[in-house]
């Protein structure tokens, strides 16, 4: 086997992370069986919106939806989110920018591949094609972290002409370093045959910018000089500008957070290898190894915290091996840290069986001394910006701390042996890392030994203000935070009222949302006073703000504040998501996520556009101001066990898009939510119709195209040409709104209406003139094939019409999208107006009773047991039935609920003095119904009543 091969097989065989010992000896685990393939994101380009929603029409009730491919008109092209395996974002690129948050496995990913490439290499084995789907055995892997080539460079003269040689003269150097000598052309057939794999990792960890940029330009000549090779680049998000993001045909994919069904692989994956390890291969280690995963997944379910630190790799490692030794989890990520550094640095000499190594004769030197002196180690690291140490100023600093210890100095460099020689063996922290360097297992934990070193000073305040417009210390000083609220209240209150008053920030907002985010880590509980909702409120009134619009006011956004305007955009999007983070709401309130309502007075107003214009009249309603964010749907999915959308991490939310609008939801989705909202909130809340939403996008006073007025401006919402590729919180284009109000109206989501079509998308059955009296047209139990109408454009639209016909997209029901969102509307909710009809019970078949009206305190018991339901508007109908002796919703198609089940519906009369007459009718044929015995599956016949009363009241209120 090449000298190489075998060296880069036996460094990368194991997983990095150490501090499990069984019998005094290391339990490696190893990486390949450990290896769980990430998900990431996917960007193309594909059709524009009008064209991608008439090929989804084309799909039957209930059919996957196809792939998008090609492009179409000129100025309709967009980019699309979409969710893939790493495997197969590189199977479709050749060069791929692989970026991700602090521990979520991009390392761990590439120094998988290098392990894979070496052994078909070397074996002349097929594990690429079988498990990577890449037919690419016998390509040689060429693993390179980038902070290496950065220390080449900067010792080299850039005199502009480096090129591509220098890069492969720092090849041959590295090998040369891992004492591996091969003659200077060694790669040249590799290269020029593209028979190689770079993997290059950590762009972001060159912690100077301009060196940075420089290591960037030599990535792009060398993938120009050997375009025929694979290349595949990491970088945290953060470090990865546009100074030094790659030029040369990259493709960019974004790491996902850990699934539930990631975690549970990995935890089963992992105990096993464990239990094999220190109890060796059998049904014991396999039933052990259960029992600890079941215990390890139960205790993650059960706190919301931890399942938010669960999803990323490296903290559910840690998480692992904390709870291998401590069975209560902390929920803080500084408390985890603190956890998981206990246990790497001192749990084996808790076993029997090891003898401590003395570092001073006669003088302990325990945990925490070892803690001290990697504190004072990574902060020193941190502020020369680097991520290795060399053996020499390593040795300094531990004879430093060593020295005053000692009684006789001439012990000194022994003593300095042993303690780093513990550290480095027994620890699984500072691991050696080749060239006589020494770095931390994972900048993670430099980042937290760091801020261990920053928060144990009396200038912590003043030095960390003199950090926070540093990237490079972002980390560090949330962890200082969290830190800090384990040890003082006081404290941690003190440092983060600094950074949301300090005045100078190197961008709009930068403070302002640190702090937020500081609180997050810090907990609110651990603060004095109302400082999260200060923030909050300070954070609502920086949103309220206008963003620039004209060449004037940008030009004084870009003089006063340094920044263009796009930036100042971006940095309000990272204030509204920072907002959300901190439990802010704009446009919703608690406890059930209502939508702040705007009214649309009665009247007419000009509905289409063209010759197709009208005159429309629309009776007083109300519409929420923004779609339903993330936040807001996953209080109902929680509430009502609805499936979340599938591009959620189970039953929350992808992190940092909480503010965002819902999307990847179906018309049935959307109307179930507005049935929940309705339920708990006693208003008569639905989908607006067609006409309702065009009205409140377009106002009474005129045919204007766009909310904001005639001319298409990307300044004023989330679409194609305004550069976001994906959506943006709710409601932070102010300038974009409505002459009512309403936001978000065009771009950002394609919006649900309840209004239908038709089965064809050429023949459409409900055309214009929109006639409001056609009860037909918001028809809610229409079959699935009728196409129902969204209205609005999204953010892959260009230069959409929002309150024009030609904007409107016709899915089916069962469809749903990375662009389909949805707002809410209803009658005027000044008052309820809402008149619930007398409560009835009945038994199902199985419990043998039979049906009757119940008494005024037997309703009124049921009202306060179950919950009322209330119909859609104009209208009466039932959604739900309740079961008051199981305290539960029964949902339409559940055959046979057991026990008592009652009724609950409620109307909403077009006159006032209808309301009595109306309600009588509604209970009598009610009555009626059930007095025919006739309801052997209660749930089936509940939804046929429903929708009997629904026509029927319709039909009495136009009479």
């Amino acid at each position: 086997m090449p000298e190489n091969l075998q060296h880069l097989i036996s460094e990368n065989r194991y997983l990095q992370l150490q501090g499990i010992r069984s019998r005094g000896k290391l339990v490696n685990i190893e990486l390949d069986r450990i290896y769980v393939t990430l998900r990431a994101t996917r960007q193309f380009t594909e059709r524009g919106d009008a064209a991608w929603l008439a090929g989804e029409c084309a799909l039957a009730p209930g059919e996957r939806q196809r792939g998008l491919a090609g492009s179409g008109p000129a100025g309709e092209a967009a980019r699309e989110m979409s969710e893939i395996s790493v495997n197969q974002a590189l199977a479709e690129h050749r060069r791929l920018v692989v970026l991700g948050d602090p521990g979520c496995g991009k390392t761990t990913l590439l120094r998988y591949l290098a392990l894979r490439y070496a052994r078909d290499v070397a074996e002349g084995s097929e594990h690429l094609r079988g498990e990577l789907g890449l037919a690419e055995s016998g390509t040689l892997p060429i693993l390179l972290p980038l902070r290496l080539l950065a220390r080449f460079l900067g010792e080299q003269r850039d005199d502009g002409t480096e090129g591509h040689v220098v890069f492969l003269r720092f090849l041959v150097r590295l090998l040369a370093n891992q004492r591996i000598a091969v003659p200077e052309n060694f790669f040249d057939d590799w290269l020029h045959g593209g028979r190689a794999v770079l993997l290059l990792d950590g762009l972001d960890e060159v912690a100077d910018a301009a060196l940075r940029r420089r290591v960037a330009r030599r990535v792009d000549d060398f993938t120009r000089a050997y375009p025929g090779c694979r290349y595949v680049v990491t970088s945290r998000i953060v470090g990865y500008t546009e100074s030094s993001q790659l030029a040369a045909g990259y493709a960019t994919t974004t790491v996902r957070d850990f699934s539930l069904a990631d975690l549970r692989r990995f935890l089963a994956q992992w105990h096993r290898l464990i239990a094999i390890g220190q109890m060796g291969p059998g049904d014991s280690a396999e039933t052990a190894a259960a029992q600890q995963s079941e215990q390890l997944l139960a205790a993650i379910e059960a706190n919301e915290r931890v399942r938010e630190l669960a999803i990323n790799p490296l903290l559910l490692t840690v998480i692992a091996l904390v709870h291998r030794d401590r069975v209560k989890l902390p929920d803080r990520r500084a408390e985890l840290y603190e956890e998981a550094v206990d246990v790497l640095l001192g749990k084996w000499d808790e076993a029997k069986e090891v003898a401590e190594t003395r570092v001073v004769h006669e003088r302990p030197f325990d945990t925490s001394d070892r803690r001290l002196v990697l504190q004072r180690l990574a902060l020193r690291m941190h502020e020369e910006r680097v991520k290795e140490v060399d053996r020499q100023p390593l040795r300094e600093l531990l004879a430093d701390e060593l020295a005053g210890r000692l009684d006789d100095t001439r012990d000194l460099d022994a003593a300095v042996d042993r303690l780093l020689r513990l550290i480095e063996e027994r620890t699984g922290l500072l691991i050696a890392r080749g060239e006589g360097s020494y770095a931390f297992s994972h900048l993670t934990f430099q980042e937290y030994l760091a801020a261990l070193g920053i928060a144990g000073r009396d200038d912590y305040v003043e030095k960390t203000l003199a950090h926070s417009a540093d990237p490079w210390w972002r980390e560090v000083i949330l962890l200082t935070a969290g830190h800090l609220s384990t040890q003082s209240r006081e404290r941690t209150t003190r440092l983060i009222r600094a950074i949301a008053d300090a005045r100078a920030e190197p961008e709009p907002y930068h403070n302002l949302v640190l702090a937020a985010e500081c609180v997050r880590d810090a907990g609110s509980g651990r603060l004095i006073g109302n400082l999260e909702a200060e923030l909050r409120a300070r954070l609502r009134d920086e949103l309220e703000r206008p963003e620039p619009i004209g060449w004037l006011a940008k030009t004084k956004t870009l003089l006063t504040r340094g920044i263009s305007p796009q930036a100042a955009l971006r940095r309000r999007i990272a204030a509204a998501e920072a907002l959300a983070r901190i439990g802010g709401t704009r446009f919703w309130s608690l406890p059930h996520g209502e939508p702040e309502w705007v009214e649309i007075p009665a009247g007419e107003f000009t509905m289409g556009e063209g010759s197709k214009a009208h005159r429309v009249s629309l009776p007083a309603y109300a519409i929420a101001r923004v779609p339903i964010s993330n936040a807001q749907y996953a209080l109902f999915t929680q509430a009502s066990r609805h499936p979340p959308p599938k591009y959620w991490q189970g039953p929350r939310p992808p992190r940092g898009k909480e503010s965002h609008p819902v999307v990847d939801v179906s018309w049935q989705d959307a109307l179930a939510y507005g049935r929940w909202l309705a339920a708990v909130t006693g208003k008569a809340v639905t989908l607006p119709s067609e006409a309702e939403w065009e009205k409140a996008a377009r106002g009474a006073s005129d045919a204007r195209a766009y909310p904001w007025g005639d001319a298409f401006d990307a300044a004023r919402c989330n679409a194609a040409e305004s550069g976001f590729g994906d959506t943006t919180p709710v409601g932070i284009f102010a300038s974009g709104a409505s002459p009512y109000g309403c936001l978000d109206m065009a771009g950002n989501v394609w919006e649900w209406t309840r209004s239908l079509w038709g089965k064809d998308w050429d023949k459409p059955e409900f055309g214009y003139p929109y006639d409001p009296s056609d009860v037909q047209r918001e028809n809610l139990d229409a079959p699935d094939e009728v196409r129902r109408v969204v209205r609005g454009g999204s953010w892959t639209f260009t230069e959409s019409t929002p309150a024009a016909p030609s904007a409107a997209g016709i899915p089916r029901s069962t469809g749903s999208s990375a662009v389909f969102g949805f707002c809410c509307a209803g009658p005027l909710f000044r008052s309820s107006g809402l008149c619930p009809l007398r409560a009835l019970e009945l038994r199902s078949s199985d419990s043998g009773g039979g049906a009757g009206e119940t008494s005024p305190a037997a309703r009124r018991n049921d009202r306060v047991r179950g919950e009322e339901v209330f119909a859609q508007s104009p209208g009466i109908g039932v959604t739900h039935v309740l079961d008051p002796a199981m305290n539960r919703r029964v949902e339409f198609g559940e055959r046979n609920p057991p026990g008592l089940v009652g009724i609950e519906m409620v109307c909403q009369p077009a006159r006032e003095r209808d309301r009595v007459a109306l309600l009588e009718q509604a209970v009598r044929r009610v009555e009626n119904w059930l007095s025919s015995g006739q309801y052997e599956h209660v749930s089936r016949r509940v939804a046929g009543i429903g929708r009997l009363l629904g026509g029927w009241l319709r039909q009495s209120m136009q009479a």
